[in-house]
């Protein structure tokens, strides 16, 4: 069973090596602002986007912007626009 830590966020800025390092031990870390609530936890660095996927979500990004997208407004488009492909 996973432990479960509550702090503050000024508990946790006052010593966030400790609390980084029960993290990467399994713990996880409730940090509480307010009413809100936001969970420290150690995840797989495969997490981690590679440059490439990057570069790719950058240039949609930049298509997006520049308009050069498409709206599909129910199945009858989305089949035509698929079968176009």
């Amino acid at each position: 069973m996973t432990n479960t830590i509550e702090l503050t966020t000024t508990e946790f800025r006052k010593e966030q090596k400790k609390w980084l390092d029960m993290a990467a031990k399994g713990a996880s870390i409730l940090i509480c602002r307010g009413k809100e609530l936001f969970m420290l936890n150690k995840v797989p660095t495969s997490y981690r986007l590679d440059d490439e996927t990057i570069s790719l979500v950058e240039e949609g990004r930049e298509e997006y912007k520049a308009g050069k997208t498409t709206t599909i407004k129910d199945r009858d488009e989305l089949k035509q626009f698929l079968d176009s492909l």
